[in-house]
């Protein structure tokens, strides 16, 4: 194999903390999960790593014999991967019907599903959809939104869920004072999301929550208010999404501020009766823009390893990558994809 290939499987292999533990359940379950991105040098390096640790099954979107060129380029055996040519595959006329029948409301005809069934985001997103596959990871190429409509017009909304939203993954450094993981949402998707999208948002978090840990979080709603330290209505929002999320029968509080969500000495100090207070797993913020400056400011002065997007509200995972991303962040998610296969 190539040198980063080699090098990745090898830094992989010898991982502890958090990461690895979520890889490790991943390879528990034996996922398929289709990389539509196949002509991707960081995709190819990233299943290879992949298969060989045995995380996942990983299958390649695209012209086969381009990709086995792309895989012997990487130092690899031609057939290393399993690649799938959507052009080509029996299963096209399939997707095309499930395509059709999700969105002839929407004017679909069977011409432009069978158009659109052989592009490798839809075609991928359906394998998901018809549970041929377990997950999609996309978007090292492609473009946020089209992995999101390919999502949603080929696997929809998970029920009880409003709204397509992500989360970040939040890995404090060693020593930090905060010791174990927290999650930001929404810090991706939704600018200035409603009331019900943010219950939305904060159920969808526990289920992301309860795939990656197994077990079910806690949930602080923020605001710059602790428990009506301050008589404002954005205050009071934040107040009534914790009852509604507290009503699904999550362990919500708020409306809180951060240093009492997170600090326990501050937490019994603001909020003692709370069993969030100074504990909280999950922080709701009240819109994407505290919550992706909290998530840069924690990644940036506070040294957090942030991992994500990780696209949430979706009945079955696709998850979407950064342009910008690595293959070892490509493994990452493709991991946490995986294990949203509940």
């Amino acid at each position: 194999m190539s040198d980063d290939a080699v090098e990745l499987i090898q830094r992989l292999a010898g991982d502890r903390g958090t990461l690895a533990d979520l890889r490790r359940r991943a390879a528990e379950r034996g996922a398929r999960v289709v990389l539509p991105e196949s002509e991707d040098d960081r995709t190819i390096t990233a299943a290879l790593a992949l298969r060989e640790l045995g995380i996942v099954r990983p299958l390649l979107l695209g012209d086969p014999a381009r990709v086995r060129e792309k895989v012997s380029a990487a130092g690899a055996e031609p057939g290393a991967l399993e690649v799938v040519d959507p052009k080509e595959d029996s299963r096209r006329e399939r997707v095309a019907e499930h395509l059709l029948e999700r969105r002839r409301h929407k004017g679909m005809t069977p011409e432009k599903a069978a158009e659109i069934a052989v592009d490798p985001l839809h075609f991928g997103a359906a394998l998901v959809g018809l549970d041929l596959a377990q997950a999609m990871v996309a978007g090292a190429v492609n473009a946020t939104g089209d992995v999101i409509r390919a999502a949603l017009w080929n696997v929809g909304l998970a029920e009880g869920i409003e709204v397509v939203s992500g989360a970040f993954l939040m890995l404090p450094p060693d020593g930090h004072p905060i010791d174990r993981p927290l999650m930001f949402a929404d810090a991706a998707v939704v600018p200035e999301p409603t009331e019900d999208q943010l219950v939305s948002i904060g159920a969808s978090s526990v289920s992301t929550w309860q795939a990656l840990f197994d077990r079910d979080p806690t949930v602080a709603c923020l605001s710059f208010s602790t428990r009506g330290s301050a008589d404002h209505p954005a205050a009071e929002r934040m107040r009534r999404v914790a009852e509604r999320l507290r009503e699904r029968g999550i362990e919500a509080d708020g409306e809180m501020q951060l240093d009492a969500a997170i600090v326990p000495s501050v937490g019994e100090r603001k909020a003692p009766d709370s069993g969030v207070a100074g504990h909280a797993d999950v922080l709701l913020f009240p819109d994407l823009e505290a919550g992706n400056i909290g998530y840069k400011l924690a990644e940036r002065l506070g040294r957090f390893h942030a991992v994500g997007p990780l696209v949430q509200g979706l009945a079955k995972p696709v998850f979407d990558l950064s342009r910008g991303c690595d293959a070892e962040v490509i493994v990452d998610t493709v991991a946490i994809a995986a294990l949203g296969t509940r």
